[in-house]
């Protein structure tokens, strides 16, 4: 089988050792810890994380939503009117993850693309199950772009889970007609429930991310089997993909969503929209985000804030704060 060619682990040293030092502290499954544990195992992960770079300003906001409020948390590296907005929707499979977890990230992505970044702490499962998260994005998103002058860009992003509501955020958008979305940039996206492509096959074991992890969070998110092929669901089912926002699609191969991602980044060039793929062959599942423990991930990093900095309407990154 091609399972049995594949090496156990990805070859980045210090993603290796990272993995190393995960599994010495836990390796009970997420499934068997639970929600709450898991959570709180996250977060234990979050603080021995740097501080990160300074920001000129960050402001803690609550964005009404279709059934209440979400907080969200506002960063700016440096003074003046930014030339676009991202808003960053978290992974963690829709039970993990929050602006504690996100800061680091959100204040270097703010960093390399001079945009004031939006990080979202929508509602998550199984308190708040399907289609709560992707309706607080979808609201989250309408009332920033509502707010936005002209000539400002909004960028929708989201990592694993994240990029499932973003390609939902996006589809929902151009459905209605409004609001306009400039970029969408999906990494390693969540777009297809069924779990069945030789990825998972491959790479099921990871420790970052395994097939059982994904298996749970999806009961966790949509209990009733029958709304995971919903095009709110997995946004890989949705038959026309034409007239999307251009897209950004990160991959990592040593990821059981791999497949999935492919196939959703080629759907997306084939139905005409403008694709971007960038692809790390070294790399797992959830890499991206630590940009506090790999060099992989800010180089991956500066290269998406590029082509952010360029949906934006700038022709070069922003210089670096000293």
């Amino acid at each position: 089988m091609v399972a049995d060619c594949v090496p156990a682990d990805p070859p980045d040293r210090q993603l290796r050792a990272l993995l190393a030092a995960m599994r010495e502290r836990s390796a009970v499954p997420m499934r068997e810890a639970g929600a709450t544990a898991a959570r709180a195992r996250a977060a234990a992960l979050r603080a021995g994380a740097p501080a990160g770079p300074r920001m000129e300003r960050i402001e803690q906001v609550e964005i009404p939503v279709r059934n209440g409020v979400v907080p969200a948390r506002r960063y700016l590296a440096r003074a003046g009117r930014p030339a676009g907005v991202v808003v960053y929707l978290h992974g963690g499979g829709w039970v993990l993850g929050g602006l504690e977890e996100s800061d680091l990230f959100c204040r270097t992505l703010a960093v390399h693309t001079g945009c004031e970044i939006v990080s979202v702490g929508y509602r998550l499962a199984p308190e708040h199950r399907f289609p709560a998260a992707v309706n607080d994005a979808d609201d989250v998103v309408s009332w920033i772009a509502a707010g936005l002058p002209a000539d400002t860009r909004l960028v929708v992003m989201g990592d694993s889970a994240g990029g499932n509501l973003a390609a939902v955020v996006a589809r929902r958008a151009r459905d209605r007609g409004a609001p306009r979305i400039d970029q969408q940039v999906l990494v390693y996206p969540v777009t297809d429930h069924r779990m069945s492509t030789p990825s998972y096959a491959e790479h099921g074991h990871q420790m970052l991310i395994s097939a059982d992890d994904m298996d749970w969070f999806w009961a966790q998110y949509v209990p009733a089997e029958a709304d995971r092929a919903s095009a709110d669901a997995s946004p890989g089912l949705v038959e026309d993909l034409s007239g999307l926002p251009p897209a950004v699609v990160v991959v990592a191969e040593y990821d059981p969503l791999r497949d999935e991602a492919l196939a959703y980044a080629r759907r997306l060039a084939d139905a005409g929209v403008e694709t971007t793929l960038y692809r790390y062959d070294s790399m797992a599942h959830g890499f991206f985000a630590l940009v506090g423990a790999l060099d992989t991930a800010v180089d991956a990093v500066r290269s998406v804030s590029a082509a952010i900095v360029e949906a934006c309407g700038r022709r070069e990154a922003p210089a670096l704060p000293d």
